[in-house]
């Protein structure tokens, strides 16, 4: 026994952890109380926000606000070390749940990552056609003055010229003169009743006209007509949800595997803060 305390007593002492540490590394973009505030250390705040949100800092040029941030992160966090606040056992409890939380956060993301393919969204998609029902048209628009001038680009899109050109060229509406006219999408039941009885006959190509609409003619052409809104054109939109239900699903068939626990546990959904517990929780 007393060489086993004595080897013990000859070990080094366990360094103490200190929470929220981070590794220096990389060129030094500022000083803060002396201590480097580096490249790394900005790529590692980054790399920790969801990819959307990565994406939208670095396309809006937002890099040097958070830098800015991590900068003022940096002087509260040795201020709060300086306190001695990461001892106390309140904040100690804080940080393990905090921990467990980030933990958790990483397993749903990674398993929405994993489960969330393209056939998984697609089955989805199937499944919940009725919602993406559109009766649409694709229109590209000439607005001109006069009936007289509307009747020439009439007569000269039905004669060959190319519609978009002929906007650039024409149109008197700035907003869709330059795109060509492109209009894009409409649904049948947004337009005005003139409008869509126009359109009603009018197959891919044809071009319609004149219509007058707020002292002005406008001279249409169907690019496109459907029915459905198509699955690559709502998949960005209803990754979220599909995400959403795999995980909901996912942590249900935990549950069933550990259903002797006792343990009731709503999914969360991957991002979203945590909820407060449900009445009757243990």
């Amino acid at each position: 026994m007393l060489l086993f305390l004595l080897h013990l007593a000859c070990q080094p002492a366990t360094p103490e952890r200190i929470p929220g540490e981070l590794a220096r590394t990389g060129e030094t973009l500022e000083t803060v109380n002396g201590e480097p505030v580096t490249r790394g250390m900005l790529d590692a705040m980054l790399s920790a926000m969801p990819a959307d949100v990565r994406t939208q800092i670095e396309e809006q040029g937002q890099i040097g606000q958070l830098q800015e941030q991590l900068v003022t992160q940096e002087l509260l966090y040795q201020e709060a070390l300086r306190l001695n606040l990461h001892k106390e056992a309140d904040v100690q409890v804080i940080l393990t749940f905090a921990e467990r939380e980030a933990l958790v956060e990483a397993m749903l993301r990674r398993i929405a990552d994993e489960q969330t393919t393209d056939e998984a969204m697609l089955a989805w998609y199937e499944s919940h056609k009725v919602q993406f029902r559109r009766d649409e048209v694709k229109l590209r628009q000439i607005v001109v003055d006069t009936e007289a001038d509307a009747n020439a680009v009439v007569e000269a899109a039905k004669a060959g010229s190319d519609f978009a050109e002929l906007a650039k060229s024409k149109s008197v509406d700035p907003a869709t003169a330059e795109k060509g006219g492109e209009v894009g999408w409409v649904p049948r039941s947004q337009m005005p009743p003139d409008l869509k009885a126009a359109l009603d006959s009018a197959g891919k190509g044809a071009v319609v006209g004149p219509i007058a609409a707020m002292g002005k003619q406008i001279v249409l052409q169907v690019e496109d007509a459907r029915e459905v809104v198509p699955f690559e054109d709502v998949k960005d939109q209803i990754k979220p949800q599909v995400q959403q239900e795999l995980v909901r699903a996912w942590v249900a068939e935990l549950q069933d595997a550990n259903a002797n626990a006792g343990a009731s546990v709503e999914a969360p959904v991957p991002g979203a803060a945590a909820a407060a517990p449900t009445e009757g929780a243990q």
